[in-house]
């Protein structure tokens, strides 16, 4: 081995602690409830309007409608087969 092939091994592991650690740290993180945020939807229904429930109300009709409506051409299209 040169000189160059132990700096780059050297290089490895210190990139691979320094990952672990991070992945650590986050997952330590998660844990205890750093990412969380209890108010929030709270807040959305505090300050929310009644117009901006309705088009949420809408749109989620519309998704569903057009699942439907994707699943009824699917099967059209293999009893047609």
């Amino acid at each position: 081995m040169n000189e160059n092939d132990s700096i780059l091994w050297l290089e490895l592991g210190v990139g691979i602690l320094v990952s672990f650690s991070l992945l650590a740290i986050f997952i330590w993180a998660v844990k205890q409830g750093q990412f969380d945020d209890g108010k929030k939807m709270m807040n959305g229904l505090l300050f929310d309007s009644t117009e901006d429930l309705n088009d949420a109300i809408k749109k989620e009709q519309k998704i569903k409608d057009l699942k439907e409506n994707k699943l009824k051409s699917e099967q059209e299209k293999l009893t047609l087969d």
